[in-house]
């Protein structure tokens, strides 16, 4: 597995938010931006204190309730991060594909295609791509089967049309990545706030004499 670097060059601090991908600093020049071969490291986003200096409070920790809220707004904020590292890789990898491409073709002396459209009809077409969805229209797409790019592409494709194909699906795998982890921690936050209105419930029946029991200390893991 290779280790993807962080989107800044400036090593990150607790309780700083990971960086923007507008202010990545991609290679320059003749380096070499490595294949993505695994997202598993956009697991990794700084915490959101110092834990060191700053640990929580005997309150919080002994709480049921103040831990797991403290847990929820964790998720909340893993969740944003993850989503933003993957979001870098993914434009990382298509950034790779594209100047591999280049330098094929110039390696090749393979002149550079040229678009057939006027510059103002390349504003209409990307001014129409990026117009939201009219709510009201069928587009007749809700249960199209995905499509094979490998299956669009003749023998005998340029390195320009077998790139776009590679994006494409490099697009569809982050499209997939970024909805099943979506997925993956609105399940996990429903299984923490259902056990947070338990806590809750089961506080107000012991501030009203109902048991003799007080909360003990929270059980449910970081």
């Amino acid at each position: 597995m290779t280790a993807m670097p962080p989107p800044s060059d400036v090593p990150l601090k607790a309780g700083q938010a990971p960086a923007s991908r507008s202010s990545s600093k991609e290679p320059k020049g003749s380096e070499k931006i490595p294949p993505l071969t695994s997202v598993t490291p956009s697991m990794f986003v700084p915490l959101q204190a110092d834990i060191l200096s700053n640990p929580p409070s005997d309150e919080v920790l002994r709480d049921r309730v103040k831990r797991l809220q403290r847990i929820l707004e964790s998720i909340d904020y893993q969740k944003e991060g993850v989503k933003e590292n993957l979001l870098w890789m993914f434009e990382r990898e298509k950034t790779r594909l594209i100047n591999e491409s280049l330098d094929a073709e110039q390696k090749l002396g393979l002149t550079d295609g040229k678009s057939g459209l006027a510059p103002e009809e390349v504003d209409w077409v990307i001014a129409n791509m990026e117009a939201p969805a009219d709510p009201n229209t069928n587009y007749n797409i809700a249960n199209m089967a995905p499509l094979d790019v490998n299956q669009i592409l003749p023998p005998d494709a340029s390195f320009r049309d077998r790139t776009v194909a590679n994006v494409l699906r490099l697009m569809e795998g982050c499209v997939n990545e970024l909805n099943g982890y979506e997925t993956h921690m609105a399940g996990i936050k429903a299984q923490y706030i259902e056990r947070l209105n338990k806590e809750v419930v089961r506080f107000a029946d012991v501030k009203m004499g109902n048991t003799e029991d007080r909360p003990r200390a929270a059980q449910a893991p970081m």
